[in-house]
């Protein structure tokens, strides 16, 4: 949009100067659409002028400013009036339209307001006129430039060189220039064979995998290279050997590089969304995001390579392995903050999109990471990775997929240091007194962005009674639903691509069966010869159901009927998971009880719940929705999880420390000034904590948890490790702190509460983290394009 409401007028004159011209007269009939007098004036004067008057059509609104409509079409003959009709049931439908035509009447510098006192000479007569003149004038000059902020924004390099952030903005997907530079770039890959590179070796000559197109079928793409055990152990070794030569490199080389991995990737951001298109399915829009988020790590985390290391060191080698949903920023965001930890890396792409993972390791590369440092090695899921994976001499492990698979990788070796995101089963709440045409939008947009397939999609709504039983919101979610357009994403007119592969058990039986009482509101179908499942929507699920209890990842969505917003939240709280969680109410009241209640890492009111921006909104989640010691994603501190810190020495000073940072900087953190959306990271300490030990603690420590305890008033119950047991009772903790020698048995991990394998360090950051639980709130602050129609004061301290 135009800044200025002169420079709309501006642009308004010029349309109608060049619209109205004899070489349009036999193909255009120009819709002059307007309540001010002076451009509908002037629109007749051009045509009478040009000769072609039999082009102009006035129209005007009903109910708006009859005695002009009537004025006009005395003096030219005709006026198309436009007039609003709802049945008297869907009445709230109109309410959008209304508030429009509120702010035409009420807003100081619109014709409309004036129109009412309004007479020739007098005082708003003269300043109406000069609005009018200066706007032809203007016509001349104003901007034609798309006002989109492009991500090539200058300012974004700058401020990285002045060491400071910005959220990299996303390409313009409607500019010409930028789609026909995707377009001309889907068809370049597939043609090389893809190595493992290990120390800078490319290895062509191993077992070969063809991996198909999910958007064709999963047609045959392209080929790669996988890693044998010989392979992996080479890797290893020579990871482990350079990484004392990495972790040397000087903080403001490193610093640097990252900053050149920030403008490669903006500069191949066409490249890397058409490998997107084709290797993981995702549609234009989708990959346009995760290149800015991608390149919002490499900034974010770059930055903190100046930041003082002392009193910790790098993990030593790290396995990054990655997801297929997220195939470029989540790999990117694991590998880049590694790396700017001093650790070597060895990169284990998702099998399903190797493609995306070699575009990749080559911009790092290209950027100035050492080939050394930084190592390409596909595996299949068998005992290849689980060699990678569990090698001894590999010192941490990141890891985004399911629990199980985290489950997987500590029984293969209990000792091992893994940090996770793991599953979420995510819904929205929506209370009678939400805004029904805004949740349904973001209800859509939660549930199907990616054919459902990010774990922080919304795959359940759970609606209070009233607003189910309203027939205009089934209406809406069916008609939204309806109108996605399905298909391969190199149709970049698509809003929904493929699922990645043929469904597992899971999704399958969510996309074909129903469970006792629910019925398709919306039953989803496969297009033919492809990988591609339209939206389907099941509606009453049941509480504690299959439907609600499980995580899925494709375009389906259960709706819940809920009696009230207590029960609503006690539902969307039944699940094992925490990751994200949505509310849609336009009642002040409601939002603080749901924030004060709800369980997730991530909540959102009153928009999608999906789509979490680096630093404004940092990832991450709750109960099983995460595995080991770590921080959000997308924060500055998420690279200190690649250090290993020191042990405590002084406990006085770590109290005095921690509650320093607790009183005064870390409860409540805003994290941007944006005026249409409030955005903040609040720590809520762990209410019931276990110490698990090999002995009965010194004195020194029970102080310290006495301290831990007054500053938080949280419970701290202790217990040695030969007397703890599989029983029910260790469920009522939501943080176990392992301070035991022996490995964590697997059996612990069945439960909800996080497990933290971190000794007691000096470093009171990394502590206060290991106390308490990090969330982001986000809260929409607009409603109809007017800044500030949010809930009115919403608590989240």
């Amino acid at each position: 949009p135009y800044n200025t409401k002169a420079e709309v007028d501006a642009s308004y004159s010029r349309l109608i100067n060049i619209g109205l011209s004899k070489e349009n007269k036999d193909c255009l009939v120009i819709g002059v659409a307007s309540h001010n007098l002076f451009h509908i004036a002037f629109a007749q004067q051009l045509a009478e002028l040009r000769e072609v008057t039999s082009m102009v059509e006035i129209e005007m609104l009903e109910g708006m400013a009859n005695a002009e409509a009537m004025a006009v079409k005395q003096k030219f003959g005709s006026v198309l009036l436009y007039s609003p009709i709802t049945l008297r049931k869907d009445f709230p439908a109109a309410v959008a339209y209304l508030v429009r035509r509120l702010d035409e009447n009420t807003s100081e510098e619109n014709y409309l307001r004036a129109s009412f006192t309004i007479d020739i000479n007098n005082k708003e007569f003269n300043q109406q006129a000069k609005r009018f003149l200066d706007s032809v004038h203007m016509s001349h000059v104003v901007s034609l430039e798309s006002k989109r902020r492009t991500s090539t924004a200058p300012e974004k390099e700058e401020l990285y060189s002045n060491n400071s952030f910005a959220n990299q903005a996303d390409e313009d997907i409607t500019s010409k220039k930028f789609v026909d530079a995707v377009v001309n770039k889907l068809y370049m890959f597939g043609k090389s064979l893809i190595p493992v590179v290990v120390g800078g070796k490319e290895e062509l000559n191993l077992e070969r995998v063809t991996v198909g197109e999910p958007g064709e079928g999963n047609k045959p793409f392209y080929s790669h290279n996988v890693a044998n055990l010989e392979t992996v152990e080479d890797a290893v070794r020579i990871a482990k050997f350079e990484q004392k030569n990495w972790s040397e490199t000087k903080p403001q080389k490193v610093y640097e590089i990252f900053g050149n991995v920030a403008k490669n990737m903006e500069n191949d951001r066409a490249r890397i969304i058409a490998a997107m298109i084709r290797d993981s399915g995702k549609t234009i829009e989708e990959a346009n995001v995760e290149v800015s988020e991608a390149i919002d790590f490499a900034r974010l985390y770059g930055l903190t390579a100046l930041d003082s290391s002392e009193g910790s060191q790098p993990c030593g080698l790290v396995v990054v392995a990655s997801p297929w949903n997220f195939p470029y920023a989540i790999p990117a965001g694991g590998i880049i903050a590694a790396l700017v930890s001093g650790n070597t890396v060895i990169f284990k792409p998702a099998p399903e999109v190797v493609l995306v993972g070699w575009e990749l390791v080559n911009q790092l590369w290209k950027s100035g990471v050492p080939k050394q440092a930084l190592h390409f090695v596909p595996t299949l899921d068998n005992e290849v990775g689980q060699k990678l994976v569990s090698h001894q001499d590999v010192d941490k492990v990141v890891l985004t997929g399911a629990y199980e698979t985290a489950v997987k990788f500590k029984s293969w070796r209990p000792d091992l240091d893994l940090v996770a995101e793991t599953s979420g089963k995510n819904s929205i709440v929506v209370t009678n007194s939400s805004d029904i045409d805004l949740a349904v939008y973001d209800i859509v947009k939660s549930a199907f962005g990616h054919a459902g397939q990010k774990c922080s999609a919304g795959s359940l709504a759970i609606v209070e009674k009233e607003t189910y039983n309203n027939p205009l919101f089934f209406k809406q979610l069916v008609d939204a639903t309806n109108s996605l357009s399905v298909g391969n994403p190199t149709d970049l007119g698509n809003s929904v691509g493929p699922i990645i592969k043929e469904p597992d058990e899971k999704l399958l039986r969510a996309l074909t069966e129903l469970e006792e009482g629910e019925e398709w509101l919306v039953k989803p179908n496969v297009l033919s010869n492809s990988n591609c499942w339209t939206p389907g929507i099941k509606i009453n699920v049941q509480p504690n159901s299959w439907t609600h209890m499980n995580e899925w990842f494709g375009p389906v969505l259960g709706i819940m009927k809920a009696p009230n917003l207590k029960k609503a939240i006690e539902w969307q709280n039944a699940t094992d998971y925490g990751l994200t969680a949505g509310l849609h109410s336009l009642s002040t009241k409601e939002c603080n009880y749901w924030l004060k209640n709800v369980e997730a890492g991530n909540l959102y009111i009153n928009r999608p719940i999906t789509g979490a921006v680096v630093k404004r909104q940092p990832f991450g989640g709750w109960k099983k929705s995460s595995f080991g010691p770590t921080v959000k994603a997308g924060s500055s501190f998420y690279p200190g999880v690649f250090k290993r810190y020191d042990e405590v020495k002084n406990y006085d000073l770590l109290v005095n420390d921690i509650k320093e940072l607790w009183n005064n900087k870390s409860k409540k953190i805003k994290n941007d000034d944006l005026q249409s959306e409030h955005n903040y990271s609040v720590l809520h300490p762990h209410k019931k904590v276990l110490i698990v030990q090999d002995e009965k603690p010194d004195n020194e420590f029970k102080k310290y948890l006495d301290s831990i305890k007054k500053i938080f008033g949280m419970t701290i119950d202790e217990i040695e490790y030969s007397e703890l047991e599989d029983n029910n009772s260790i469920e009522k903790y939501s943080l176990v702190r392992w301070l035991s020698k022996a490995s964590v048995p697997e059996w612990i991990y069945k439960y909800n509460f996080s497990v933290d394998t971190n000794h007691i360090v000096q470093n009171p950051q990394r502590e206060l983290f290991s106390w308490a639980r990090e969330q982001s709130v986000t809260i929409t602050n607009h409603r109809y394009g007017n800044i500030g129609f949010s809930p009115v004061f919403i608590d989240i301290s």
